[in-house]
């Protein structure tokens, strides 16, 4: 069996390679609609930029591509939130994040096809 969550040393290792780490955040309710969010992190010359995403749960099995998704603010291209700071645990806590359960970029359609199936 496989592991799917890098530690935070896995995930600065590949930040420093030029690879993007994620975190799926859950669900919340935005005017009554059921909605996702996530996180993604880069890095770049200035440090970890983290970006918090928002998005409504148009999911399904069959249909988990959440950087699709139409968002509660219209903006497509555009994070919720964005933080930027010398380390990607410093950049994680700017956005209120404890729980580093980082994957590599698009491994978060995974967790949220966990997400769709613990909530059926």
């Amino acid at each position: 069996m496989s592991r799917r969550y890098l530690t935070l040393q896995e995930a600065e290792s590949s930040l420093n390679r030029g690879k993007d780490v994620e975190i799926f955040l859950g669900s919340f309710t935005h005017n009554s609609e059921q909605c996702i969010r996530w996180a993604s992190f880069s890095k770049g010359e200035s440090g970890v930029t983290g970006c918090l995403w928002e998005a409504f749960d148009q999911g399904s099995p069959d249909y988990l591509d959440i950087y699709t998704f139409d968002t509660p603010s219209g903006e497509y291209d555009e994070p919720t939130k964005s933080v930027t700071a010398e380390n990607l645990k410093v950049a994680a806590s700017a956005l209120k994040i404890d729980d580093f359960k980082f994957v590599n970029q698009g491994m978060v359609q995974d967790e949220y096809a966990d997400y769709l199936s613990s909530s059926i």
